[in-house]
């Protein structure tokens, strides 16, 4: 007989589940890809599990495929106009503290390791 791995994980205790683990890991790829250490990356992507769990629609820059650069100062928006963020091409550069800020935006689209990963039966069960 196989036992469920995540049977005392979330919902039935904060303890991450095996996707909300994977989930995390891959954000945390990406947002160190970005330029964020080690140490800023975990704690968004721990900030990004609860926001799941919450089932908040707000987003952070860093997982919008219109994000790029790689580290503070070099952030901009690449969907600028539809984000509302700069009236010219060339102010597109984010702040540090607006990329890692959960808001809505209007110029978002989720980049491809943004979304939680795992299957639909396991979103439906959790």
């Amino acid at each position: 007989m196989t036992e469920d791995p995540d049977r005392w994980c979330w919902p039935h205790s904060s303890a991450m589940n095996g996707a909300e683990i994977a989930t995390l890991s891959v954000r945390l790829r990406r947002f160190t890809d970005k330029g964020l250490t080690c140490n800023d990356g975990e704690t968004l992507a721990d900030k990004l599990v609860v926001r799941d769990r919450d089932q908040d629609d707000r987003r952070v820059c860093l997982e919008c495929k219109h994000f790029a650069g790689h580290g503070a100062g070099s952030w901009r928006c690449g969907n600028w106009q539809a984000a509302g963020v700069a009236i010219r091409s060339r102010d597109s550069q984010l702040p540090a503290d607006l990329v890692m800020q959960l808001q809505r935006c209007d110029g978002f689209t989720a980049h491809p390791t943004s979304t939680p990963q795992g299957t639909e039966d396991d979103h439906d069960r959790h």
